[in-house]
């Protein structure tokens, strides 16, 4: 065999191997995402992913101190028990925390651990539109959003090892690495947030909060109603605000329908007396 054809053969059989174990880890780890069911595959294990929940959370209650606001902490507690109850994931070690902090945003890890910033409860007029952001973040949880993500992510470097041995390319290199990110993983990302709004709406509603909440928070709280420019919406990892806005209000029925069924009504919940 010339040096030529191993030099050629090298890279094809390389991509082959590689296509294979991708291939066999796919078709190994299939599962449906709960309320939606939408079918994903993932390349890692919920204890694993549960395991760096939990390191994360200490992190980030160590660099962020505890709210001692007692009203939010209540609430938390409150909307965050009734969501649990309806979430299905009692292998969660669930904790809720409210940190003080002006930044305007909450969390759920894997496993559970939920953190709601002081900043954006300021923000909420009553406890139903906090049960949908925290049921917004326990859908990212439950649809397992962060393993999907780190799967995605090695696929993506897999992609980058097959196409480096194929064409060995800067150029092309290139062009796979904004190809990929641009219209692979920003999609994804903006349809997990997507499918998180949805869970939540679910969610809240079957743990007794009035599901109308949510645009109605999300049209006071944005700042981008009015929607995003094209370029600004296929650069940003979630979808533009008027779109999550219509959506809402076009699944709200759906929601009502779970509302209804809900043993206890909650309604909007408890006005909150500290807010903007």
């Amino acid at each position: 065999m010339t040096s030529a054809v191993k030099r050629f053969f090298h890279p094809v059989q390389s991509c082959l191997i590689l296509s294979l174990i991708v291939l066999a880890c796919g078709l190994c780890s299939c599962r449906s995402v709960p309320v939606t069911g939408r079918s994903q595959f993932l390349l890692t294990t919920e204890s694993y992913e549960n395991s760096l929940g939990a390191e994360s959370y200490e992190e980030y209650k160590a660099e962020y101190p505890v709210s001692k606001n007692a009203e939010y902490n209540a609430a938390l507690a409150r909307c965050g028990n009734a969501i649990k109850a309806v979430a299905g994931a009692d292998e969660f070690e669930w904790e809720f925390t409210v940190l003080d902090s002006e930044i305007q945003n909450a969390f759920c890890l894997p496993g559970g651990k939920v953190a709601v910033y002081s900043g954006i409860m300021d923000s909420m007029a009553n406890e139903a539109e906090l049960a949908f952001v925290v049921g917004h973040e326990i859908g990212h949880a439950i649809a397992r959003h962060g393993g999907e993500r780190m799967s995605r992510s090695i696929l993506q470097s897999l992609g980058a090892v097959l196409v480096s041995a194929a064409f060995n390319s800067e150029t092309i290199d290139a062009i796979y690495g904004t190809g990929t990110e641009l219209g692979v993983m920003l999609p994804y990302s903006r349809s997990n947030e997507s499918e998180a709004d949805i869970i939540g709406l679910v969610l809240m509603a079957r743990a007794g909060y009035d599901p109308s909440a949510s645009y109605t928070f999300w049209r006071r709280f944005t700042n981008n109603a009015e929607g995003s420019s094209k370029l600004e919406s296929i650069l940003s990892t979630h979808p533009c605000d008027s779109d999550r806005i219509r959506a809402m209000e076009e699944n709200e029925p759906m929601a009502r329908e779970e509302y209804n069924k809900a043993p206890t009504k909650y309604g909007f919940g408890r006005t909150f007396t500290r807010k903007k």
